[in-house]
């Protein structure tokens, strides 16, 4: 079985598919027994769909400067 660890590496490379079906079969079996795995790929899953739904890219310094110091505030 695979560890925790193991599963942090292969989440990416999981969610874009890029698993033969043994490794993506032991990842699933993982994430169904482990809740923070299952947590961890949820919140992965989330991220790559918000970054996809993003309208405007940060092309710009201004926008980069921008967004740096909106974070910095909270």
């Amino acid at each position: 079985m695979l560890k925790c660890k193991e599963i942090s590496q292969m989440s990416s490379d999981y969610l874009d598919k890029n698993l033969n079906w043994k490794e993506a079969f032991s990842l699933r079996i993982h994430i169904a027994m482990c809740k923070h795995c299952h947590r961890f790929v949820q919140h992965l899953r989330l991220t790559i769909e918000c970054a996809k739904g993003m309208k405007e890219e940060l092309t710009s310094t201004d926008s980069v400067d921008h967004v740096i110091n909106n974070m910095t505030k909270k």
